[in-house]
């Protein structure tokens, strides 16, 4: 709860969620991957679910209206609730052998006007093509042998009609692929946000102000990477070791790592120095570790007199500090 009780830098777990971002995105694609492609073994791979399509195109010649009430009659909102009513769905039966069941005609098929209110395309989708093609057909018949019996109409002709294809993407296969990039793109950044929220690593100093009150001296860089950090850092960095040493004497710069031990012998060198900084490395020291280190420092008799953050990421630092 103390830690808690700090609050959060918003800042600093921005520019940390943002420097893995890409993982985010990497998320969603192989969310959107994963969606879509169960979506396609479920529908394309395995013969149980497979579907089949085949539509076609009915030609409606109207018998004259003056008053439009017939063209208003057999609008597109209402030839897909016709096909299912006994004028359409007996005669379809009637072409169809016996193993058919008018429910399943009527899942099976759809109907709508695209634009010309003349011009009808029937849609029949099941998991066999024999049985689309079978379907269709009736239905075609039933609206033709419509056309010859209903005084609204001179005639109704089918001017071309499909063979059964599988159907390999349809809308659904967008939703699927849509609901697995939304779904892995939240879950990733609920899981990010949860780690970030509950990281207690070290930063920056001001992750070290509940732990410690000790001074924050600096920020410096191993051997091999001194060009890394810049100009002002390193002037800072000089400048506070320098009255440290006025302050303390002779300075002794110890590395606490979270898995290093410090033996016996190690403390009796650490009691020589008149001050200790102790360099921690950037983001792999948790304050809870550090706390420890430094109370069985203190109850060695060593005298820890300052902090360095050693091998920041400066791309993070600048970021961090408004490009300092």
């Amino acid at each position: 709860m103390k830690y808690a009780n700090e609050g959060m830098d918003c800042k600093k777990l921005f520019i940390l969620f943002l420097q893995k971002f890409w993982i985010a995105v990497l998320a969603a694609v192989l969310g959107a991957v994963l969606g879509g492609g169960i979506y396609l073994l479920q529908h394309v791979v395995l013969s149980s679910t497979r579907e089949y399509r085949a539509e076609s195109k009915v030609y409606l010649n109207f018998a004259p209206d003056e008053t439009g009430e017939v063209y208003q009659a057999y609008n597109g909102y209402t030839w897909n609730d016709l096909m299912s009513t006994d004028r359409i769905l007996d005669t379809t039966m009637s072409y169809l052998p016996d193993r058919y069941t008018e429910e399943e005609v009527i899942a099976a098929t759809s109907a709508q006007i695209l634009s010309d209110l003349r011009l009808l395309t029937v849609t029949i989708t099941t998991f066999d093509a024999d049985k689309t093609e079978e379907i269709l057909k009736a239905t075609d018949l039933s609206l033709v042998d419509m056309g010859k019996r209903e005084k609204e109409f001179i005639n109704i002709e089918v001017i071309k009609e499909t063979e059964a294809r599988m159907v390999v993407a349809d809308p659904r296969l967008l939703q699927a692929v849509l609901v697995g990039l939304v779904t892995a793109l939240v879950l990733t950044l609920l899981a990010m946000a949860l780690i970030y929220v509950l990281d207690d690593k070290i930063y920056v100093p001001g992750d070290l102000k509940s732990v410690t009150t000790l001074p924050f001296v600096g920020f410096q860089n191993t051997a091999g990477k001194e060009g890394e950090l810049p100009e002002k850092l390193q002037k800072d960095l000089e400048i506070n070791r320098e009255y440290i040493a006025e302050k303390s004497g002779t300075l002794e710069t110890v590395e606490l790592r979270k898995n290093d031990a410090i033996t016996k012998q190690m403390y009796e060198k650490l009691q020589k120095a008149d001050g200790l900084l102790l360099a921690i490395p950037y983001g792999k020291m948790d304050r809870a570790s550090l706390a420890y280190r430094i109370e069985q420092l203190q109850l060695q008799d060593c005298k820890p007199a300052g902090i360095l953050i050693q091998d920041a990421d400066m791309r993070f630092m600048k970021w961090y500090y408004n490009h300092l």
